[in-house]
Protein backbone atom coordinates (compact mmCIF):
# COMPACT_ATOMS: atom_id res chain seq x y z
CA UNK A 1 0.00 0.00 0.00
CA UNK A 2 2.99 2.59 0.74
CA UNK A 3 4.25 1.98 -2.13
CA UNK A 4 1.50 2.62 -4.36
CA UNK A 5 0.97 5.74 -2.62
CA UNK A 6 4.49 6.36 -3.43
CA UNK A 7 4.14 6.08 -7.50
CA UNK A 8 1.06 8.33 -7.39
CA UNK A 9 2.70 11.30 -7.74
CA UNK A 10 4.99 10.24 -10.32
CA UNK A 11 1.84 8.68 -12.15
CA UNK A 12 0.60 12.07 -12.13
CA UNK A 13 3.23 13.79 -13.27
CA UNK A 14 4.13 11.44 -16.37
CA UNK A 15 0.47 12.05 -17.43
CA UNK A 16 0.78 15.75 -17.24
CA UNK A 17 4.03 15.59 -19.41
CA UNK A 18 2.52 13.36 -21.13
CA UNK A 19 -0.38 15.51 -22.09
CA UNK A 20 2.20 18.63 -22.48
CA UNK A 21 4.51 16.95 -24.99
CA UNK A 22 1.36 16.23 -27.15
CA UNK A 23 0.24 19.96 -27.08
CA UNK A 24 3.22 20.66 -27.86
CA UNK A 25 4.52 18.10 -30.26
CA UNK A 26 6.09 20.26 -33.02
CA UNK A 27 8.39 21.80 -29.80
CA UNK A 28 9.21 18.17 -28.74
CA UNK A 29 9.86 16.86 -32.26
CA UNK A 30 12.46 19.81 -32.83
CA UNK A 31 13.82 18.85 -29.41
CA UNK A 32 14.40 15.50 -29.92
CA UNK A 33 15.85 15.88 -33.61
CA UNK A 34 18.22 18.56 -32.06
CA UNK A 35 19.58 16.03 -29.13
CA UNK A 36 19.49 13.02 -31.13
CA UNK A 37 22.03 14.99 -34.00
CA UNK A 38 24.15 16.50 -30.69
CA UNK A 39 24.11 12.59 -28.88
CA UNK A 40 24.97 10.62 -32.34
CA UNK A 41 27.68 13.09 -33.75
CA UNK A 42 29.28 14.27 -29.86
CA UNK A 43 28.61 11.18 -27.25
CA UNK A 44 28.28 7.89 -29.48
CA UNK A 45 30.98 7.31 -31.87
CA UNK A 46 33.96 8.49 -28.95
CA UNK A 47 31.48 6.11 -26.10
CA UNK A 48 30.98 3.45 -28.50
CA UNK A 49 34.18 2.63 -29.52
CA UNK A 50 35.65 3.30 -26.46
CA UNK A 51 33.18 1.23 -24.72
CA UNK A 52 33.51 -2.36 -27.03
CA UNK A 53 37.44 -1.89 -25.90
CA UNK A 54 37.45 -1.66 -22.85
CA UNK A 55 35.20 -5.19 -22.89
CA UNK A 56 37.87 -6.58 -24.94
CA UNK A 57 40.64 -5.62 -22.60
CA UNK A 58 39.27 -6.91 -19.91
CA UNK A 59 38.35 -10.49 -21.62
CA UNK A 60 41.84 -10.89 -23.26
CA UNK A 61 43.65 -10.12 -19.36
CA UNK A 62 44.86 -6.62 -19.19
CA UNK A 63 44.27 -6.53 -15.45
CA UNK A 64 45.98 -9.48 -14.99
CA UNK A 65 48.83 -8.56 -17.19
CA UNK A 66 49.28 -4.84 -15.08
CA UNK A 67 48.94 -7.08 -11.98
CA UNK A 68 51.31 -10.22 -12.87
CA UNK A 69 54.24 -8.40 -14.88
CA UNK A 70 53.82 -5.17 -14.02
CA UNK A 71 53.07 -5.22 -10.88
CA UNK A 72 50.80 -2.27 -10.04
CA UNK A 73 47.34 -2.52 -9.11
CA UNK A 74 45.92 -3.23 -12.47
CA UNK A 75 41.90 -2.46 -11.79
CA UNK A 76 43.10 0.81 -10.68
CA UNK A 77 44.78 1.92 -13.35
CA UNK A 78 42.42 0.43 -16.12
CA UNK A 79 39.34 1.97 -14.29
CA UNK A 80 41.25 5.42 -13.50
CA UNK A 81 42.71 5.78 -17.34
CA UNK A 82 39.30 4.44 -18.84
CA UNK A 83 36.62 6.37 -17.39
CA UNK A 84 39.35 9.55 -17.82
CA UNK A 85 39.81 9.24 -21.38
CA UNK A 86 35.68 8.09 -22.15
CA UNK A 87 33.88 10.33 -20.30
CA UNK A 88 31.08 10.04 -17.76
CA UNK A 89 29.26 7.27 -16.53
CA UNK A 90 31.56 5.36 -18.15
CA UNK A 91 33.21 4.89 -14.64
CA UNK A 92 29.85 3.53 -12.97
CA UNK A 93 29.95 0.67 -16.63
CA UNK A 94 33.74 -0.33 -15.85
CA UNK A 95 33.02 -0.79 -12.08
CA UNK A 96 30.38 -2.74 -12.57
CA UNK A 97 31.79 -5.07 -15.48
CA UNK A 98 34.84 -5.22 -12.85
CA UNK A 99 32.64 -6.40 -10.13
CA UNK A 100 30.61 -9.18 -12.19
CA UNK A 101 33.77 -10.25 -13.70
CA UNK A 102 35.32 -10.61 -9.70
CA UNK A 103 38.25 -8.75 -11.03
CA UNK A 104 37.80 -6.18 -7.41
CA UNK A 105 35.91 -6.82 -4.40
CA UNK A 106 32.54 -4.99 -3.25
CA UNK A 107 34.14 -2.67 -1.12
CA UNK A 108 36.56 -2.00 -3.66
CA UNK A 109 34.04 -1.19 -6.60
CA UNK A 110 32.18 1.01 -3.83
CA UNK A 111 35.21 2.71 -3.17
CA UNK A 112 35.87 3.29 -7.46
CA UNK A 113 32.14 4.81 -7.65
CA UNK A 114 33.35 7.78 -5.40
CA UNK A 115 35.76 9.28 -7.82
CA UNK A 116 35.50 7.82 -11.37
CA UNK A 117 33.29 10.56 -12.90
CA UNK A 118 35.93 12.36 -15.31
CA UNK A 119 34.40 14.62 -18.64
CA UNK A 120 35.60 13.81 -21.84
CA UNK A 121 38.88 15.88 -21.91
CA UNK A 122 37.21 16.41 -25.55
CA UNK A 123 33.75 17.87 -24.30
CA UNK A 124 35.62 19.91 -22.35
CA UNK A 125 37.93 21.70 -25.03
CA UNK A 126 35.49 21.32 -27.71
CA UNK A 127 32.07 22.09 -26.56
CA UNK A 128 33.18 23.90 -23.03
CA UNK A 129 35.58 25.83 -25.25
CA UNK A 130 33.28 27.31 -27.61
CA UNK A 131 31.17 28.68 -24.69
CA UNK A 132 33.98 30.13 -22.68
CA UNK A 133 36.09 31.34 -25.30
CA UNK A 134 38.94 31.13 -23.14
CA UNK A 135 41.54 28.76 -23.64
CA UNK A 136 43.56 29.28 -20.38
CA UNK A 137 40.31 29.15 -18.46
CA UNK A 138 39.17 25.68 -20.18
CA UNK A 139 42.43 24.39 -19.29
CA UNK A 140 41.87 25.21 -15.59
CA UNK A 141 39.00 23.41 -16.17
CA UNK A 142 39.90 20.30 -17.23
CA UNK A 143 42.38 20.43 -14.39
CA UNK A 144 40.24 21.15 -11.49
CA UNK A 145 37.63 18.10 -12.67
CA UNK A 146 40.79 15.47 -13.13
CA UNK A 147 42.39 17.64 -9.70
CA UNK A 148 38.43 17.09 -7.73
CA UNK A 149 38.62 13.41 -8.51
CA UNK A 150 41.70 12.59 -7.57
CA UNK A 151 41.60 14.40 -4.26
CA UNK A 152 37.85 12.70 -3.58
CA UNK A 153 40.12 9.09 -4.65
CA UNK A 154 42.21 9.92 -1.58
CA UNK A 155 39.68 10.90 0.68
CA UNK A 156 37.32 7.94 0.23
CA UNK A 157 40.38 5.51 0.25
CA UNK A 158 39.41 2.80 2.60
CA UNK A 159 42.04 0.29 4.27
CA UNK A 160 44.40 -1.21 1.76
CA UNK A 161 42.47 -5.05 1.08
CA UNK A 162 45.16 -7.69 0.45
CA UNK A 163 45.45 -8.96 -3.33
CA UNK A 164 41.78 -9.76 -4.93
CA UNK A 165 42.21 -12.88 -6.39
CA UNK A 166 39.36 -13.93 -10.00
CA UNK A 167 38.28 -17.00 -11.30
CA UNK A 168 37.49 -15.01 -13.96
CA UNK A 169 37.77 -17.12 -17.54
CA UNK A 170 40.23 -15.08 -20.34
CA UNK A 171 37.98 -15.40 -23.54
CA UNK A 172 39.06 -17.75 -26.29
CA UNK A 173 36.71 -17.21 -28.96
CA UNK A 174 37.41 -13.45 -30.37
CA UNK A 175 34.14 -13.16 -32.22
CA UNK A 176 32.10 -13.96 -29.23
CA UNK A 177 34.06 -11.32 -27.17
CA UNK A 178 33.54 -8.78 -29.63
CA UNK A 179 29.71 -9.80 -30.00
CA UNK A 180 29.19 -9.20 -26.49
CA UNK A 181 31.34 -6.23 -25.87
CA UNK A 182 28.81 -4.70 -28.93
CA UNK A 183 25.76 -5.68 -27.43
CA UNK A 184 26.87 -4.37 -23.88
CA UNK A 185 28.21 -1.53 -25.30
CA UNK A 186 24.81 -0.58 -27.34
CA UNK A 187 22.43 -1.14 -24.26
CA UNK A 188 24.78 1.02 -22.02
CA UNK A 189 24.35 3.50 -24.81
CA UNK A 190 20.95 3.48 -25.52
CA UNK A 191 19.79 3.69 -21.65
CA UNK A 192 21.96 6.95 -21.43
CA UNK A 193 20.31 8.15 -24.59
CA UNK A 194 17.01 7.38 -23.54
CA UNK A 195 17.59 9.14 -19.59
CA UNK A 196 19.25 12.21 -21.35
CA UNK A 197 16.43 12.87 -23.85
CA UNK A 198 13.85 12.23 -21.17
CA UNK A 199 15.18 15.08 -18.49
CA UNK A 200 16.25 17.17 -21.31
CA UNK A 201 12.48 17.51 -22.66
CA UNK A 202 11.30 18.33 -18.82
CA UNK A 203 13.67 21.35 -18.84
CA UNK A 204 12.71 22.12 -22.34
CA UNK A 205 8.84 22.34 -21.21
CA UNK A 206 9.71 24.34 -18.03
CA UNK A 207 11.55 26.98 -20.02
CA UNK A 208 8.21 26.96 -23.06
CA UNK A 209 5.90 27.90 -20.12
CA UNK A 210 7.79 29.61 -17.36
CA UNK A 211 9.63 33.09 -18.05
CA UNK A 212 13.00 32.53 -15.81
CA UNK A 213 15.06 35.06 -15.21
CA UNK A 214 18.91 34.02 -15.95
CA UNK A 215 20.09 32.43 -13.17
CA UNK A 216 17.21 30.34 -12.30
CA UNK A 217 16.96 29.72 -16.23
CA UNK A 218 20.48 28.37 -16.24
CA UNK A 219 20.32 26.30 -12.88
CA UNK A 220 16.61 24.57 -14.12
CA UNK A 221 18.52 23.30 -17.25
CA UNK A 222 22.00 22.47 -15.56
CA UNK A 223 19.89 20.58 -12.74
CA UNK A 224 17.97 18.47 -15.50
CA UNK A 225 20.44 17.76 -17.89
CA UNK A 226 24.46 19.03 -17.25
CA UNK A 227 25.36 20.02 -21.17
CA UNK A 228 22.35 22.46 -21.68
CA UNK A 229 23.08 23.58 -18.46
CA UNK A 230 26.84 24.46 -19.81
CA UNK A 231 25.18 25.62 -23.21
CA UNK A 232 22.93 27.59 -21.30
CA UNK A 233 25.84 29.82 -19.17
CA UNK A 234 26.50 31.65 -22.67
CA UNK A 235 24.07 34.10 -20.62
CA UNK A 236 26.43 35.11 -18.18
CA UNK A 237 29.28 37.27 -19.31
CA UNK A 238 31.60 37.40 -16.26
CA UNK A 239 34.14 34.42 -17.68
CA UNK A 240 35.15 33.30 -13.93
CA UNK A 241 31.11 32.97 -13.07
CA UNK A 242 30.06 30.99 -15.92
CA UNK A 243 33.53 28.99 -15.73
CA UNK A 244 32.27 27.64 -11.75
CA UNK A 245 28.83 27.24 -12.99
CA UNK A 246 30.52 24.43 -15.94
CA UNK A 247 32.42 22.93 -13.07
CA UNK A 248 29.58 22.35 -11.07
CA UNK A 249 27.48 21.01 -13.87
CA UNK A 250 29.71 18.68 -15.01
CA UNK A 251 31.56 17.59 -11.59
CA UNK A 252 28.11 17.21 -9.94
CA UNK A 253 26.13 16.06 -12.40
CA UNK A 254 22.83 16.51 -13.81
CA UNK A 255 19.70 14.45 -12.59
CA UNK A 256 19.76 12.18 -16.22
CA UNK A 257 23.57 11.42 -14.97
CA UNK A 258 22.55 10.18 -11.55
CA UNK A 259 19.39 8.27 -13.14
CA UNK A 260 22.00 7.49 -15.62
CA UNK A 261 24.15 5.68 -12.87
CA UNK A 262 21.63 3.98 -11.23
CA UNK A 263 20.15 2.30 -13.73
CA UNK A 264 23.75 1.30 -14.51
CA UNK A 265 23.82 -0.10 -11.12
CA UNK A 266 21.12 -1.68 -10.94
CA UNK A 267 20.89 -5.53 -9.64
CA UNK A 268 24.65 -4.78 -8.22
CA UNK A 269 26.06 -3.98 -4.49
CA UNK A 270 27.30 -1.28 -5.30
CA UNK A 271 25.71 1.81 -3.41
CA UNK A 272 24.29 5.09 -5.38
CA UNK A 273 24.38 6.95 -2.27
CA UNK A 274 28.70 6.39 -2.45
CA UNK A 275 28.62 7.93 -6.00
CA UNK A 276 26.28 10.57 -4.72
CA UNK A 277 28.92 11.91 -1.78
CA UNK A 278 31.95 11.41 -4.39
CA UNK A 279 29.98 13.95 -6.62
CA UNK A 280 29.71 16.23 -3.76
CA UNK A 281 33.07 16.31 -2.37
CA UNK A 282 34.33 16.33 -5.65
CA UNK A 283 32.26 19.13 -7.08
CA UNK A 284 33.60 21.40 -3.53
CA UNK A 285 37.54 20.39 -4.28
CA UNK A 286 36.97 21.12 -7.68
CA UNK A 287 36.06 24.57 -7.48
CA UNK A 288 38.67 25.13 -4.77
CA UNK A 289 41.11 24.32 -7.17
CA UNK A 290 39.83 26.53 -9.93
CA UNK A 291 39.67 29.43 -7.43
CA UNK A 292 43.44 29.04 -7.06
CA UNK A 293 44.52 28.38 -10.21
CA UNK A 294 42.98 31.66 -11.18
CA UNK A 295 45.39 33.36 -9.42
CA UNK A 296 48.34 32.62 -11.72
CA UNK A 297 46.62 33.94 -14.59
Amino acid sequence: MKKTYQRIPILILLIMLLLLYALNANLIIKNILDYTDLFFKKLFPVSFIFFIFSSLLLDYGLIEFINNYLHLNGSTIYITTMSLISGFPSGSKYTKELLEKKLISEKTANYYITFTHFPNPLFVLGSVGGVIKNNTLIIFILLSLIIGNFITSIIFKTKEEKEFTSNYQLSESFSSSLANATINAVKVLITIYGTSIFFYLISTIINHYLTLSTYPYIITNGFFDLTKGVFSTTLINNNILKSLFVIIFISLGGLSIHMQVKSILTNTKIKYKNFLFGRITSTLVAIISFLILIKFI
